[in-house]
């Protein structure tokens, strides 16, 4: 049985309520070599959302948090994994705190991860210390989505789906940015990027994408479902 395959088992099991047996699949998918790409994605969701029914689930999902933050001064990179866990639990003080017991060079590695934790708990300060040209991030990112529109056609649905997703990808670093220009107190130059994190978009139909996200959050990943929908119909 392949990966893919052990991962829709558990979600039947868990479908129908053998929660403790979900349980261990999960906890074992997660450690699986072969389930790298899939175990901060699939295999976390289905997890966290069997803690919401299930409290050992959720306690299991605590103590994994724990462990791999035992073992991070030797792994470093599981900083990202401990981020997505706290991100399924709720629980952004712990990547806060976490974040703030790094060594220099770990904490400007894994800032931008770390970023919505830090101002989600008030520390708007330590926020700007680690992004302090907020709005040539903004350009940096305006960049890197016009680059990519340049290779999709949105005439077809994968290209579409692909524009769809580089623009949700986009407005999420729109809104870090916004976030932080207001809450540092920075009202006018958040007003600012705003209008030119639409004006910097070259493509009209992403321009007009971002516009809508800006107005109406949420409004892009309502398109992608519609569009997968609209695929799978």
């Amino acid at each position: 049985m392949d990966i893919v395959q052990r991962l829709e088992s558990a979600w039947q099991t868990h479908a129908e309520g053998n929660f403790e047996a979900a349980l261990r699949e999960y906890i074992a998918l997660f450690d699986a070599a072969d389930a790298a790409s899939l175990r901060l994605s699939y295999v976390l969701a289905a997890w966290a959302k069997l803690a919401e029914e299930y409290l050992p689930a959720h306690h299991a999902l605590v103590e994994l948090r724990n462990r791999l933050t035992a073992e991070l001064p030797s792994a470093p990179q599981l900083f990202h994994d401990i981020r997505v866990i706290n991100d399924k639990l709720g629980d952004l003080q712990n990547t806060y705190h976490l974040f703030q017991s790094l060594p220099e060079a770990q904490a400007q590695q894994n800032a931008r991860a770390a970023l919505p934790s830090i101002m989600a708990c008030g520390d708007y300060a330590l926020a700007r210390r680690y992004l302090p040209q907020p709005e040539h991030h903004l350009a940096l990112a305006a960049m890197q989505l016009n680059e990519l529109k340049n290779k999709v056609n949105v005439l077809t649905t994968e290209g579409m789906a692909e524009m769809l997703a580089d623009v949700f990808n986009y407005t999420t670093e729109v809104a870090l940015v916004l976030d932080l220009l207001n809450g540092c107190g920075d009202t006018a130059a958040a007003a600012i990027a705003r209008q030119q994190a639409v004006s910097l978009v070259q493509s009209p139909e992403a321009r007009a994408c971002v516009q809508a996200e800006l107005d109406a959050p949420g409004t892009t990943l309502d398109a992608m479902v519609e569009l997968q929908n609209s695929v799978t119909a």
